[in-house]
Parts: C-alpha cells; structure tokens; sequence
C-alpha cells in the first residue's frame, strides 16, 4: 500500500468541538451529526432551541450544545439516560416535580424515562455537554406531543403555550410529574465529590482518588445505567500507560492537551476537541508538558473506569522525558 493511500485510509479519532459545521472527509472511529438545531428544522417546528454538533459511538451519544438565554426543550422523555455537563451559564431544570438549577461546574442526571425540561437562565446562553446511551437517539418526544417549538422564560418567546411560569420566588413552577418518593439528588457539584453525598443520589458516585494504578488520571465519576461520565486531571508530563477495555470512551478535553497514542497513531488532543476511543482499541493519553489537562470523560457501563495495561503491570503512570521520577 502506497505511503498516500495509508494516510487516506487512517481513521480519524479526533474531533474540533467547535468546528464541526460538516461529516470530516474519510473514515471515521464514530458517526458525526454536524452542527445544527437538534430538534426540528427550525424553531417553530421543533421542540428544543438546543444547537450543536453530536457523536455517536456504538454505545454512547456526546454532544457539545447551546441553549440562547431565556429558551430551551418543552418537557419530554426518551428511553435512555443522559447527562448535562454545564461549561457556562446556568440550566434551570424542570424534572421529577422539583425546579433545579444547574450552575457551570455542575452535572445533572437524566434517567431513562423520567419526563423532563431544560431552559437557560435569563442572564447568558448555557454551553453544556449532552451525554446518552444509544438504545435511543439524542431527541426525544415532547410530552404534549406538539413540536411548537422551544419552552421559553416570559419575554423570550413568542409563543405563550410554551411560556415557563413564574412562581411568587421568581423561579419557574415545576410541571414534571413526581415520581419518586423520597428527594432524590439529581444534580452533582463536581468540586464537592471528595465523597458520596448523603441521601438517595440518582446516580452511583465514585468520589474524587485515582482512577488506577496505571494512570496519573485523578478525578470523580458518576454512573447511571448504561454511562459513566467523569471529570479527570491529569498532571502536565504525566498520563495512562498503553491500556484496553471492553468499553468505548470519548474524552472532551476543557484545558491543556492530550497528547495521544491510538491504535498506532500519535495524535494531538487540545481544548475544545474531542477524543473517541472504540472498544478494545489500545490506546494511551498523557499531558503535555505545558499545563496539566482537564477532561471530561464518558464511557458505557459494559465495563468499569479503568483497563489493564497492556503489558499487564500497573506501576505506576507513563511519562514524557523529563516527568518521570528521579531514579
């Protein structure tokens, strides 16, 4: 094979989060959905103002989305679970009859057919990262079963059947049904998983520790039925040892970069783009030497957060030359 037909035929595991307006040329580690209105093809004929582009795994949907200020889905479900990480602004969600807010830092979990809205607060539009299993699409069904469009804050819409009520605090009155008997937590600080919370939590939480012994990766997780997700550091110069799991990953990375080794490629994660990794493809992620690197990670549950090493030996975590310790 020819040196120009190999690079043709090198599948791309990479993704710029916030360029994706087309299907990238050539072959692809997952589906890209480009950047457009997820719900309907226009406002007033979907049911959500949510934009952006989504990847779809075998197992696993990522999205990276906006919602505009004052606007955002009318209540729906879907048969899958998800997960909204909020990168900017605030989400005001509507779900099993409490109104919660979702400040930047935080996540909120979905579970699979718990009817539910998310509206941007009043002040900015939300960037958040949408994560579900793929036993459904990334939209589901309004619950009044009118694709209308979005539900809207008073004085952002035009149309007043969407319109969110005000309650005497200012705040939107829940309209989900209850469900659960208890007050179950659905929303998670991801500053404050040094340990489980108290009280019923909808998802199982890993507190804040190292992930393995093959790894510098440190950081929290939580994991419904079908999806863990995480927020993991990894300390500049410093990463995962070549490694395999059953499960596929995506790692969004928010600071630094990744400097990756995929299925025998050498690649370069920076801000603001993805990495999908398919089930069982050996692969390794480090820092680079300049900053430490935040990610966000989502994986499916057919197993847990962490693989074998290849070489089968956990000691400890792979270096760039010069991070290692001092022999």
């Amino acid at each position: 094979m020819s040196t120009a037909t190999q690079e043709r035929s090198r599948i791309q595991y990479v993704y710029n989060l916030d360029d994706l307006f087309r299907v990238p040329e050539g072959p692809l580690s997952c589906k890209v959905a480009p950047s457009k209105l997820l719900s309907g093809d226009t406002l007033a004929t979907g049911k959500s103002s949510t934009v952006g582009p989504v990847l779809t795994g075998t197992h696993v949907h990522v999205a990276w989305v906006v919602k505009p200020r004052g606007t955002g889905s009318k209540l729906h479900t879907h048969p899958n679970e998800q997960f909204n990480y909020v990168l900017r602004g605030t989400l005001i969600a509507d779900l099993d009859g409490q109104v919660l807010r979702v400040p930047a830092g935080h996540v909120v979990h979905i579970p699979a057919g718990m009817v539910h809205s998310h509206v941007a607060s009043p002040e900015e539009d939300v960037l958040f990262i949408a994560v579900k299993d793929t036993r459904h699409g990334i939209v589901g069904p309004a619950v009044d079963g009118k694709h209308n469009g979005p539900r809207t804050l008073p004085g952002f819409g035009s149309n007043k059947d969407n319109e969110w009520r005000l309650g005497p605090d200012g705040l939107p009155l829940p309209q989900s049904p209850r469900v659960s008997r208890d007050k179950v937590r659905y929303v998670y600080n991801w500053e404050e998983l040094d340990k489980v919370p108290e009280g019923p939590c909808s998802a199982k939480v890993t507190p804040r520790a190292y992930v393995s012994k093959k790894s510098s990766s440190f950081g929290a997780a939580l994991t419904g039925d079908k999806v863990h997700v995480g927020l993991i550091h990894k300390a500049r110069g410093s990463g995962s040892k070549l490694h395999t799991h059953p499960n596929e990953q995506f790692n969004l990375v928010l600071q630094g970069t990744l400097h990756g080794d995929i299925d025998g490629q050498t690649v370069l994660v920076p801000k603001h783009h993805a990495i999908h990794m398919p089930a069982g493809v050996v692969h390794s992620m480090v820092a680079g030497g300049d900053e430490d690197v935040l990610f966000f990670v989502a994986k499916d549950t057919r197993h847990g957060l962490a693989g074998p090493p290849v070489d089968g030996i956990e000691d400890g975590p792979r270096f760039l030359p010069g991070f290692g310790p001092k022999r």
